[in-house]
């Protein structure tokens, strides 16, 4: 074999190479791979985000939700989202910022986990969602637990209740990242890990395996808006308030 048989070989050999290496199962350098676990009887669609990263989708009712936590670090237009790190200064942001739970550089875990977003990098004109998509007002989040309420009539959609069931239909089965004794069986798709939070107050991590934050763009004032919230000890969903610059998981909801 000649030297320039040789130098094809090689070219035919890396190109090869590179399509197994970016393949679904296995993911392209730089992204990591999730380890959720999704409901097998369900279907899922997908939506990539700016940054590539593609993500499950679902339909429940009349709306299509991610099936996944948002991990992208630009916003639409292509500007970068600042990674803020350091406790004090994330303590003192009034503009958007996201980071990783307790600033993980493992990528598998970003990927199954996705980030943590403060609200104002929610409510941002330049969307931090796919093209289609935004984060889901609270309105929104009250039309899916109300759908997943099934008639049961234990959700108030108006106070800051929980209710007995829906967080249970919502979250990912069994115990590979949610602590004991989650009851969760996923039924509706969607999915929720427990992704944690990042605290203003203080900048500090908590509630990692425990519980899982989603924001909504919908303020209560100006210093909290609603979100939603489960807990590996229920299977309840929670609507209440926190500050507008907690770290905390991002759902997208399609336009």
């Amino acid at each position: 074999m000649n030297h320039k048989h040789l130098v094809y070989s090689f070219i035919l050999f890396s190109f090869s190479l590179n399509l197994v290496c970016c393949s679904k199962d296995n993911p392209a350098p730089g992204k990591g791979k999730s380890s959720a676990i999704f409901n097998p009887n369900k279907e899922y669609g997908t939506v990539t985000d700016i940054d590539g990263n593609e993500y499950k989708t679902i339909t429940i009712g009349t709306q299509t939700w991610m099936a996944e936590n948002l991990r992208v670090t630009h916003y639409q237009n292509g500007d970068p989202i600042p990674n803020v790190k350091d406790n004090v200064v994330w303590s003192q942001l009034s503009t958007g910022a996201y980071c990783s739970f307790n600033n993980t550089k493992n990528l598998d875990s970003i990927a199954t986990f996705g980030y943590l977003y403060n609200w104002f990098t929610c409510v941002d004109e330049r969307n931090l969602c796919p093209d289609g998509w935004h984060v889901p007002s609270d309105e929104e989040w009250t039309t899916l637990v109300t759908y997943l309420d099934n008639g049961d009539n234990e959700f108030d959609p108006n106070g800051t209740g929980t209710n007995g069931l829906v967080g249970g239909r919502m979250k990912e089965a069994g115990t590979t990242h949610w602590a004991i004794p989650n009851q969760g069986d996923n039924s509706s798709g969607f999915t929720a890990l427990p992704s944690g939070s990042r605290e203003y107050s203080d900048g500090f991590f908590y509630n990692t395996q425990r519980r899982c934050f989603y924001w909504s763009t919908s303020k209560f004032s100006n210093i909290v808006s609603f979100e939603r919230s489960m807990s590996a000890n229920y299977t309840s969903i929670v609507r209440q308030v926190l500050p507008n610059g907690n770290g905390m998981a991002v759902r997208c909801i399609k336009d």
